[in-house]
């Protein structure tokens, strides 16, 4: 006798039918959502670090020993300046070299996010490449294996490896998403999917761990219980502050509309549970690292600064609810502290 495990299909219309807000009333349904979010994680702002010039002088340095280009106004010289905000605002206290680590890093990271969107195929095969110790096929890809590898200088043994292998699920999911995903058929039994996904494909695991150079935070046992919540923070905190923008864009492939899909549930209710959680993740976190400093100041830096990320990049549009933060002069010269 055989057993059917395939469920049904779930219909197209499975998330609530209740019409969606018009363009106009986003904003007014968000603002207060997320100025709530702000006070509840007691949100004071970043503490931005006491060197950019010397962060911008090491990733152009850096930059231009990879080789790959990123003249002003292009896709690559939007995704350098999110990993001079990253390096900046969320890792204030590390040495130098490992915040000019985690800026090209994070410049990189942007880039292959959009190049495994165009040619999953590549990215598929990197993987390949990668684990037999080949040589890879673009400037892109053998720079991000370097910098795979580089982690062992920054990092403990066991903490760079969990920045590799997140790394590689990042990499090895962006490719899935081009090359799978769009002949998957949605049934009532995935409603877990949306989770790994995201956690798969969101880098956040190795962004907490970075959070600890072995420079700094040598001691693993005092933080590591904290991880799992760490890595939800992470990950809801950029789904909550980058939805405003999605929503006005009529984006729907995000884990908020995922998840409302396989929930039946209206997005801006889940909006408000993803907040639930996430303000809770970071508690829990709290608790962990109660007294355990540096750790704990480590964390806040990067919990804070990473909140403050969102509100200073034009990307996100936190401005049009009046929740964004400038870090650039009246030149659009990017500062050391907030203007606002």
């Amino acid at each position: 006798m055989t057993i059917k495990t395939q469920l049904p299909e779930l219909p197209a219309d499975a998330e609530s039918n209740l019409p969606g807000p018009r363009t106009a009333d986003i904003g007014d349904i968000l603002r207060p959502l997320i100025a709530q979010f702000d006070a509840d994680l007691n949100y004071t702002g970043a503490e931005p670090g006491d060197d950019l010039e010397g962060v911008l002088r090491g990733m152009h340095e850096q930059a231009l020993k990879i080789g790959i280009p990123y003249p002003e106004g292009t896709h690559s010289w939007y995704s350098f300046n999110v990993g001079v905000y990253y390096a900046h605002l969320c890792y204030p206290s590390h040495p130098l070299d490992v915040r000019i680590y985690t800026g090209i890093y994070t410049w990189l990271a942007v880039l292959v996010d959009d190049g495994a969107c165009k040619d999953p195929k590549q990215w598929q095969n990197f993987m390949i490449r990668f684990q037999t110790g080949l040589s890879q096929m673009t400037p892109l890809a053998q720079a991000w294996a370097d910098y795979l590898r580089l982690s062992y200088e920054h990092y403990a043994p066991i903490v760079a490896n969990f920045i590799i292998t997140s790394s590689l699920n990042f990499t090895n999911a962006n490719a899935l998403e081009g090359l799978e995903l769009p002949r998957m058929s949605r049934t009532r039994g995935g409603e877990n999917w949306p989770y790994y996904l995201r956690d798969k494909d969101g880098v956040s695991e190795a962004y907490v761990w970075m959070t600890f150079p072995k420079a700094l935070y040598p001691d693993i046992s005092l933080y590591m219980e904290a991880i799992p919540d760490m890595n939800k923070y992470i990950s809801f905190t950029n789904d909550i502050l980058s939805f405003y923008k999605e929503e006005m864009a009529g984006e729907r492939g995000n884990y908020m509309h995922n998840r409302a899909f396989y929930e039946r549930k209206d997005v801006y209710t889940v909006f408000r549970e993803v907040i639930r959680e996430d303000v809770a993740a970071h508690r829990r976190v709290e608790v962990v690292l109660r007294g355990r400093e540096p750790y704990t100041r480590a964390w806040r830096e990067h919990a804070m600064g990473f909140v403050a990320m969102h509100k200073a990049m034009n990307r996100y549009r936190l401005w049009e609810l009046g929740l964004g933060e400038r870090y650039t002069d009246s030149f659009g010269r990017m500062t050391s502290t907030r203007q606002r």
